[in-house]
């Protein structure tokens, strides 16, 4: 710009006059009006250019005056008034102010620049010598430091002043506008800070995008180890962009995406060098404002992509010039990236896409591999240190934004690629050292989904790293180990809850397959990780849950999974409650294995429940009992009957409640006699038709055999001895207790028996049968329709003397045979079949001793009425005298029990009936009669 475009033709003689008239009032040696002074300088800023410089020179002493006036005002009144000087002063000011905007406006390429740079250079001048005066401290704060001056009137009218150059000169010479604000903010720095937010408030997008341009043309020049950190416009434009930020973050993040992207675009060689240096250029700003790094990891970080790292790789050996080498520029690196407060999934993310490539991608340089590898190791070693120097006391602000987002990470558990499972289980060690509930959450995931013995390694793995996380020491404390066990089983308990929701992604029986498996990893001791029984204690404080589910699974394949998981885990000695919940359970799945069609799904199953229900018996004698009772009344009488031979449960009808004595006052007044025909006769309920017949059982017979003995196995297992020492637990011979087997046997009483009364042992005499016939009638039909209780009634005649307390039974099936065949002329087969039964079971459990024990053979030749006669004579009669009593029995020293056949040998009143009938049919039972009364004489 040439100084004769502002010079306008003034005479010669008045130019002299003026500029007399100016230094002798700029000088003070004559006195004159300051307004006119001033008018008089600004003619000769206009006329003279000579003369440029004294005029701008004065314009600073004024504007001087008028701030120290204002600043010692302020600091006399304590107070911040708007008005801090005379009339006078105040007129001159304006006419200042109105003159230079006047010449900016007539000519800004002129005038702009010149008064742009005096203002500038002026503020930055005023701002540093009044700092910290006006009661206004040094350390103040932006809005502070601003109140203060734009309350001044000189300092508001420079403001004015620069204002209107700079929005002329953005349009024509944008780059030397924002160098001399830069340039004044380095000189002036942090005190001319207020002028450069108002400045850049006025153009936001303008003033960020340059001073941006500006500062990254001179950190380029400056393109060394030495001076790239300390250009000098370099925290320059951090301040500048810091205060910004509050109003305008997005334009500065859309400024810095723009830069990003403008860097890797291909160019020419004369900016070649500026896009090389913006990456380090940006890092730099990052390094120096946890704004701009927030601004950078907004945008920025959202762009890149595993398909871009190689081009910064190929740039990344210029960059380190900027740095003094590759190791400073990855510490640098990790540094930023540990301190991202957001984003902070996506940066771990893409590092570890570059470490170990997914397998979608088919190939990823090399160098950007190792390249990745090392800082994804060096960023979580220096957290990892960071974390156990420090402990909770120090923020990871990396960590902070990935918990927020750690569903992101907790697939990467899941991953085929170890490298993958073991950066993400590092992440996620540290996360949980600040949080444990993200331990929680994660071992609650990978229970949950976890299909392979790999992704249960990486459990382990969280485990260990958990429970060191806890400590820093080599050697965890009880107490830490005990914390992670509480963890453990809250994991536990959250994944159960997640496997009920209907959306559940996984089989749901994955979880307790899962837990399976970590509880057989636990029992071989190999796992150093779950030396402290960690998922057994998690397993007994989820026992209640996981009953429920053995109980009432939501399909078979849980149940199954459930019962594997129990089979693993020990009675727990502190709950008698959760003890009887899971005998219970156990039955029920009991029942439910016998309903698979899978013969070896089956077998396994009931051998699960025979080990279960074997310890919980051995452990708690209530839990034997209940376990006993659920099995004998399930397969009894409710639902499962019809699986060991019952017949099916037909749908209840309302008039199966009606109680039958009410039902039989109905019919007459005539007071009922006790045990009277028409108090027990009843062939269905009035009004409701007559009963109606029961329907026959069509499951086939064998698989109604196989049934039966599973549940003497089942049986069998309850009843167990505890085994002696370096006997097995299941072994091919258990041994049996008899106080187990006499429960069965005084447990089939009360189920089949509908009376309590006279249920001893003593057989009483046979008229007393018309007392006793309704209930024996009972009893006799609960045998013919379930052929389960003569199974049932065999199992307890097997372990003598158990037999004698199912007494009534017996009678009632012996008093029922001796009515029916006393009505019959001939035999029928059910009747003789079920003669045979009974007679078998006495002979079996020894309650008949010799030659009594062989009617079971004999009777099948008689004619009926002899079969009566054997009945009344020598079967009733004998129990009748000779109570079934377990004091008949004795213990031999191998520990079986049996009765002295010699010591119990019947009287001939006994036997006499039996002689005469034989020697009646000696051409047909002659070998028996020799054999029972000759040769054992």
């Amino acid at each position: 710009m040439s100084g004769t475009s502002v010079i306008k033709t003034v005479p010669t003689q008045d130019l002299l006059t003026e500029l007399r008239t100016f230094l002798s009032g700029a000088t003070r040696t004559v006195k004159i009006n300051p307004l006119e002074l001033a008018r008089t300088a600004l003619s000769l800023l206009k006329t003279l250019p000579a003369a440029r410089d004294a005029v701008l020179e004065y314009f600073c002493s004024l504007f001087d005056d008028a701030v120290s006036k204002y600043v010692t005002q302020i600091e006399t009144d304590m107070t911040h008034g708007s008005s801090s000087g005379s009339l006078q002063e105040e007129a001159t000011i304006a006419e200042i102010h109105n003159i230079l905007c006047n010449f900016v406006s007539a000519n800004p390429e002129a005038w702009a620049p010149i008064i742009s740079t005096w203002s500038l250079e002026l503020l930055g001048e005023l701002s540093s010598r009044y700092a910290g005066r006006a009661h206004v401290p040094l350390s103040a704060g932006l809005n502070e430091t601003l109140q203060l001056w734009m309350s001044c009137r000189a300092t508001r009218t420079l403001i004015d002043i620069t204002t209107q150059c700079l929005s002329c000169l953005m349009h024509t010479d944008p780059e030397a506008c924002i160098n001399a604000l830069l340039d004044t903010s380095v000189a002036h720095s942090p005190h001319f800070d207020w002028v450069v937010a108002h400045v850049g408030s006025c153009f936001p997008h303008t003033v960020i995008t340059r001073v941006l341009s500006c500062g990254l043309k001179d950190f380029c020049q400056h393109g060394s180890v030495e001076q790239g950190a300390k250009a000098p416009k370099l925290l320059s434009v951090v301040g500048i962009l810091g205060h910004l930020a509050g109003s305008h973050f997005v334009d500065i993040k859309n400024a810095l995406l723009e830069l990003f992207k403008w860097s890797l675009e291909p160019g020419g060689p004369e900016d070649k060098a500026q896009r090389c240096a913006t990456v380090p250029f940006l890092l730099q700003l990052a390094s120096l404002s946890p704004m701009l790094l927030r601004a950078l990891t907004s945008d920025v970080l959202h762009t890149l992509n595993l398909s871009m790292l190689p081009q910064l790789s190929s740039l990344a050996p210029a960059w380190c010039q900027y740095f003094g080498g590759d190791k400073a520029l990855k510490d640098l690196i990790v540094h930023l990236v540990r301190s991202c407060e957001q984003g902070g999934t996506q940066i771990f993310m893409l590092l570890l896409d570059a470490a170990c490539p997914p397998e979608e991608v088919l190939k990823v340089d090399k160098t950007v591999t190792t390249t990745s590898r090392e800082i994804l190791g060096l960023l979580l070693q220096e957290m990892d240190l960071l974390m156990r120097s420090t402990g909770h006391s120090k923020p990871v602000p990396l960590l902070d934004a990935v918990k927020s987002d750690v569903s992101s990470i907790q697939p990467l558990l899941l991953s085929s690629d170890i490298l993958r499972v073991q950066y993400a289980l590092r992440l996620l060690g540290l996360l949980g050292y600040r949080s444990p509930i993200v331990l929680v959450n994660t071992a609650s995931y990978l229970l949950q989904r976890a299909s392979t013995e790999e992704h249960l390694v990486a459990l382990v793995g969280l485990v260990t790293d958990g429970i060191c996380s806890l400590s820093t020491s080599l050697s965890v404390p009880e107490e830490d180990k005990s914390e992670w066990q509480k963890n453990l089983a809250h994991a536990l308990e959250q994944a159960i809850r997640g496997v009920e929701d209907p959306l559940y992604p996984a089989p749901p029986e994955q979880l307790w397959l899962n837990v399976a498996t970590l509880l057989r990893w636990e029992s071989t001791g190999r796992v150093k990780a779950l030396h402290g029984r960690l998922i057994t204690t998690a397993m007994r404080v989820n026992l209640r849950k996981a009953s429920e589910l053995l109980q009432s699974p939501p399909n078979p394949l849980v149940a199954h999974a459930v019962a594997k998981a129990l089979d693993l885990l020990d009675v727990p000695g502190n709950s008698v409650q959760l003890t009887l919940k899971w005998a219970k359970a156990t039955v029920a799945y009991f029942f439910l294995c016998v309903t698979e069609t899978d013969s070896l799904v089956r077998i396994r199953g009931v051998r699960v429940c025979c080990r279960l229900l074997s310890r919980l018996s051995l452990y708690s004698s209530a839990a034997r009992a209940l376990a006993l009772r659920e099995l004998l009344e399930g397969s009894l009488f409710q639902s499962q009957s019809w699986l060991f031979g019952g017949a099916p449960k037909t749908k209840q009808n309302k008039a199966e409640n009606v109680r039958l004595l009410p039902e039989n006052h109905k019919q007459g007044t005539i007071s009922m006699l006790t045990h009277h025909h028409s108090s027990v006769f009843h062939a269905g309920v009035i009004g409701n038709g007559p009963q109606r017949p029961q329907h026959a059982n069509k499951l086939h017979k064998d698989m109604i055999v196989q049934n039966t003995e599973l549940l003497m196995l089942v049986l069998t297992a309850c009843c167990r001895s505890p085994p002696a020492p370096g006997e097995q637990l299941l072994s091919s011979t258990p041994s049996i207790s008899l106080e187990a087997i006499t429960t069965v046997s005084l447990l089939l009483v009360e189920l089949i028996s509908p009376d309590v009364m006279y249920n001893g042992l003593p057989w009483p005499e046979e008229e007393f049968c018309k007392v006793t016939i309704e209930r024996d009638l009972h009893i006799r039909q609960v045998f013919d329709n379930v052929p389960l209780a003569w199974e049932l009634i065999t199992l307890v005649a097997t372990h003598r003397p158990a037999l004698c307390y199912s007494s009534v039974l017996l009678r009632a099936l012996t008093a029922t045979l001796m009515a029916q065949w006393g009505s019959w002329q001939r035999h029928n087969v059910q009747l003789l079949d079920t003669t045979v039964r009974v007679l078998e079971v006495l002979a079996l459990g020894q309650l008949l001793p010799p030659p009594l024990a062989s009617l079971r053979d004999i009777v099948p030749h008689l004619k009926a009425q002899e079969v009566v006669q054997i009945l009344r004579d020598c079967v009733w009669n004998y129990l009748r005298d000779h109570v079934p009593s377990p004091a008949l029995f004795t213990r031999d020293s191998t520990g079986l029990t049996w009765r002295d056949s010699s010591l119990a040998r019947p009287g001939s009143q006994y036997t006499d009936t039996l002689r005469f009938i034989l020697q009646n049919n000696i051409d047909e039972l002659g070998y028996l009669y020799f054999e029972l009364f000759v040769a054992n004489k």
